[in-house]
């Protein structure tokens, strides 16, 4: 009887675990319209509406949010960037301004050897939500890209970081000729 008894839970656990564990759904390749850019995605983006600072500096920015995370992806063409490193900590301070939020850590990155800054904020929304943010900024010519990744507080630390790595380790960027 124990012998039986093993081979029905033996089983049972197989088929527990055959349905219970579920494959990752595949991420979307988005790539800009320009083809500036590429990264993945859950979804396809969407272009936000208001993607407009001014005629001058051309400014695109894309979403896509899920259940407790989301991303925004945004870039400017044709900005007066001078000193790559000043362009970078002035527009670090100006997303922290922004989001009102309290700066957890930032430092220098680079991607294919261009200049970029991390910066992870802390945060309160107005519905009393806290929330997390990780963005990158990478400057490419006169061209800037802000890749953020933001996520409620509550949510597994485990499961945002394997979420945040996947998406910031995708992005590809194709320098202007």
């Amino acid at each position: 009887m124990p012998k039986k008894a093993v081979v029905v839970l033996l089983l049972l656990t197989s088929v527990a675990t055959a349905y219970g564990i579920q494959a990752e759904p595949e991420w979307f390749r988005f790539t800009s319209p320009k083809g500036l850019f590429s990264l993945l995605l859950p979804h396809e983006p969407k272009l936000d509406a208001n993607d407009s600072i001014t005629e001058t500096l051309p400014h695109k920015r894309f979403n896509d949010f899920e259940n407790g995370y989301g991303f925004v992806i945004e870039y400017f063409e044709n900005a007066a960037v001078g000193d790559p490193e000043k362009y970078l900590e002035s527009t670090s301070e100006g997303i922290q301004k922004t989001v009102k939020g309290t700066l957890v850590e930032e430092k220098k990155i680079s991607l294919d050897g261009y200049p970029g800054h991390e910066l992870t904020l802390s945060f309160t929304v107005a519905n009393g939500t806290e929330l997390f943010s990780r963005t990158r900024i990478y400057v490419v010519s006169t061209n800037l890209f802000s890749i953020s990744y933001v996520w409620r507080k509550d949510l597994d630390p485990a499961v945002t970081s394997k979420i945040g790595e996947k998406y910031f380790s995708s992005l590809k960027i194709k320098p202007r000729d």
